[in-house]
């Protein structure tokens, strides 16, 4: 190595410890020895609270959102060497933001008193700018506002599948859609500009599950001489929209909706959904979510709901009819795994057992989950109740097919007894 290079890298070794021991130094002589560390998925701080320190990220990653309605306004996420939260001490305003940790993350704390020092031993022109960046981060806050839809992207394909299904009259013939009308009925829905709506559009293009065609339009001048008409331009007049597949355009839309809320930084996001988005997130059918809350299988804390529409409702339906509940009627729908006999009445369940022979109530047994395997125990006699809890033990993978076939008698077997055989 030629002693230059040697020498350049010794150089930079030695400034960069010389400005670490300076860093160092200055805050031990501010008395900046404080230090913290925050677990993933802490709250660092929340938005409204009093701003009394800052934080500079030593390791991790610290995510800021502000909560608007039912709907959080990610900010971004800050990481190693980044600081945060100063702009509420300087300006002496409360929080505007909430701060979270994503990963396990160490802060070194500020207070207000160092902030100010720094600042006042910085250059004058640095302290105009500083102030003058603080009352542009005020005026973006203030402008962060909340939009009647948690996901644009999704909202946008769903206006449009919509738009589509309503224009067609069932013929062969594909009716397009005005790219002009479109846009004007997503914007009379949603809070959304021009701008966005062509960059969803343009997208879909390309992943060519819509199709747009330009409408040209022309000028013509008079000649003033020969009094004819003469093409002067074309201009673009609209453009026509196809979904060629609406089920395939469904399918895309969503799976891409997805991956954009999982990549995006600014972004607008819900904070509280509905059962429908539950199982969309959760890939499943809203039947099946009922179906586990019934069954206790989700905890109650993940349930909310609206105080005003939930007293209107009370008073509509009247206080006797929150009295008792009473189970209805079983359905074959309600029938489709060896989970769902939670809801089977135990003298069914007792002759389906006696029908199916403990060998194949053991298979169930094992691949029943907790609820549903007590079940099964509870209707068999304590003799038989032990052979199956062996069996079932001795068959901690049972063997697939089986278990399926097994599972599908004992479905079918109850809605026969049921009556619900179809």
């Amino acid at each position: 190595v030629p002693a230059r290079i040697v020498w350049e890298r010794t150089a930079g070794l030695k400034r960069e410890r010389s400005s670490m021991r300076e860093e160092q130094d200055f805050f031990e002589e501010n008395g900046v020895d404080r230090k913290k560390v925050f677990h993933k998925g802490s709250v660092i701080y929340k938005e409204g609270q009093k701003s009394d320190v800052a934080y500079i990220i030593k390791e991790g990653k610290v995510g800021l959102h502000r909560v608007l309605g039912n709907k959080r306004v990610n900010l971004g996420v800050r990481g190693a060497g980044r600081i945060f939260g100063e702009m509420g001490v300087i300006s002496g305003g409360k929080r505007s933001a909430t701060a979270e940790a994503k990963d396990y993350t160490e802060v070194i704390v500020l207070d207000k008193k160092l902030l100010r020092t720094l600042l006042l031993k910085s250059p004058r022109p640095v302290q105009i700018v500083t102030g003058y960046l603080v009352e542009r981060v005020k005026e973006l806050n203030a402008r962060i506002t909340d939009r009647p839809t948690g996901n644009i992207f999704l909202s946008v394909c769903q206006i449009l599948a919509l738009c589509w299904k309503s224009a067609q009259t069932g013929g062969k013939k594909k009716i397009p859609l005005s790219h002009t009308e479109v846009s004007r009925t997503i914007k009379d829905i949603i809070l959304i500009s021009q701008l966005e709506i062509d960059e969803v559009l343009e997208r879909l293009h390309k992943l060519a599950v819509i199709e747009l065609t330009d409408v040209k339009g022309t000028r013509f001048r008079r000649d003033p001489l020969l009094g004819e008409k003469r093409v002067t331009s074309e201009y673009l007049k609209d453009r026509t929209i196809i979904i060629p597949n609406v089920e395939k355009f469904t399918r895309v839309s969503r799976t891409l909706s997805r991956e954009l809320r999982d990549t995006q930084g600014f972004a607008c996001d819900l904070e509280f959904i509905d059962i429908d988005d539950f199982a969309s997130m959760a890939e499943t059918r809203p039947e099946v979510l009922y179906k586990k809350i019934g069954y206790r299988q989700i905890p109650e804390t993940y349930f909310f709901f609206h105080k005003p529409t939930v007293r209107d409702y009370i008073e509509a339906k009247g206080p006797e009819f929150f009295k008792r509940a009473k189970r209805p009627r079983l359905t074959d729908d309600d029938l489709e795994t060896v989970e769902d006999i939670v809801g089977v009445d135990n003298t069914t369940l007792q002759e389906a057992f006696s029908r199916l022979g403990f060998y194949k109530v053991a298979v169930l047994a094992a691949v029943a989950r907790d609820e549903a395997r007590e079940k099964v125990y509870k209707n068999l006699s304590k003799k038989i109740a032990a052979v199956v809890r062996e069996e079932a033990a001795a068959k901690p993978e049972p063997d697939a097919d089986e278990a399926a076939d097994v599972e599908a008698e004992l479905i079918d077997l109850i809605k026969t007894m049921k009556g619900l055989g179809k």
